[in-house]
């Protein structure tokens, strides 16, 4: 009967370890995906300015009226 409450107590331990050991693997792995996540915004972040500037030089130098024209057209 000894045997029987040795083997629950050591089955017991190793189911907290395991879960203890899989809540920490799956920590990390939500920080990994929030970390990817957050490094796709900052890339579209920058390839919507490398966007609008690339647009502006391609625009090229404007005069007065047409700066006007473009702002007041909400385009600018």
């Amino acid at each position: 009967m000894a045997y029987f409450w040795w083997g629950l107590a050591v089955g017991t331990i190793a189911s907290l370890i395991w879960l203890v050991v899989y809540a920490n693997r799956a920590g990390r792995n939500a920080q990994s995906v929030q970390a990817t996540q957050q490094a796709v915004k900052d890339a579209q972040i920058v390839s919507g300015v490398q966007a609008n500037m690339a647009k502006a030089q391609a625009d090229g130098p404007q005069d007065k009226d047409q700066l006007l024209e473009r702002l007041d057209a909400g385009t600018g």
